[in-house]
């Protein structure tokens, strides 16, 4: 698989798909269960598609898609977090019922359990790479819901703030991750409002400085249901090392693995 296979108009169980938040990522025929992924700030679906391409066929891969980016390239860039999740759920309603796993990644880790929060039924289970469990997992110097925070944020990702204009952004690159980063701080701020009864299991890069390793036990604090942790070789982006990402691979498939005997719809 080499990226994002997604037509501009599929029939899927009585409704036409136009890409929007939701996109396949390769081809499905009969699908048993499905996984949604949840992209790290300034990325795009096909970022995601060799990490996940050892998936079992009868996995429905869809990725979240936000606007500036990909098919959305013609929108601007930037929305809030209750635009996204009520656009990722509003798709996830009208798609075939199937038992449905989240991932995300980074910012995806805060969507996703945002998304999973908003709407339990459509989530039976959730896996985290490199998500902060909340503002309070770092020391920060100043508060995040100021503007001295959304500075800080953008100094930790070296990104200036002037790059929210597209005319000074050094890169149409930087200009979309600027925007992913406002969302981004919404998010970190929402998700301590988060509260789930599904399978959790986080992941933390032994070298990452954005998120690191010892804050990602805190996400047990999020859910009731079962939880597990582990930290892997690597700094921020682990899951796309060659040694991480077969075990980031392998626990999604095992998060999938229980819904084999699940009623279609239901969340295990």
């Amino acid at each position: 698989m080499t990226g994002a296979t997604v037509s501009e108009s599929t029939e899927v169980t009585g409704w036409t798909e136009v890409p929007g938040w939701t996109v396949r990522l390769r081809p499905s025929v009969r699908p048993a269960r499905r996984l949604l992924v949840f992209p790290h700030a300034g990325a795009g679906p096909a970022t995601y598609a060799r990490l996940l391409d050892g998936l079992p066929a009868d996995v429905e891969l869809l990725c979240v898609t936000l606007p500036g980016r990909e098919h959305r390239a013609a929108e601007l860039p930037g929305t809030t977090l209750a635009e996204a999740v009520a656009g990722i759920t509003g798709e996830l309603r009208r798609r075939e019922p199937l038992p449905t796993v989240y991932y995300g990644h980074s910012m995806g880790a805060l969507l996703a359990a945002g998304t999973a929060h908003a709407d339990p039924s459509l989530c039976r289970a959730l896996v985290i790479t490199a998500g902060l469990p909340g503002p309070d997992a770092l020391e920060l110097p100043v508060e995040l819901d100021t503007p001295e925070g959304l500075e800080l944020m953008f100094a930790r990702h070296r990104v200036p703030l002037r790059a929210l204009d597209a005319e000074l952004a050094r890169t149409p690159d930087e200009y979309l991750l600027a925007h992913d980063l406002v969302l981004a701080r919404e998010a970190l701020l929402s998700v301590a409002g988060v509260r789930l009864g599904c399978p959790v299991t986080a992941f933390g890069g032994r070298d990452d400085q954005l998120a690191p390793a010892s804050a990602i036990p805190a996400w047990e604090r999020y859910t009731t249901g079962p939880f597990t942790h582990a930290t892997l070789k690597g700094s921020h982006f682990f899951p796309f090392l060659p040694k991480s990402g077969p075990v980031v691979l392998a626990a999604i498939t095992r998060a999938l693995e229980p819904v084999l005997n699940t009623p279609t719809g239901g969340i295990g």
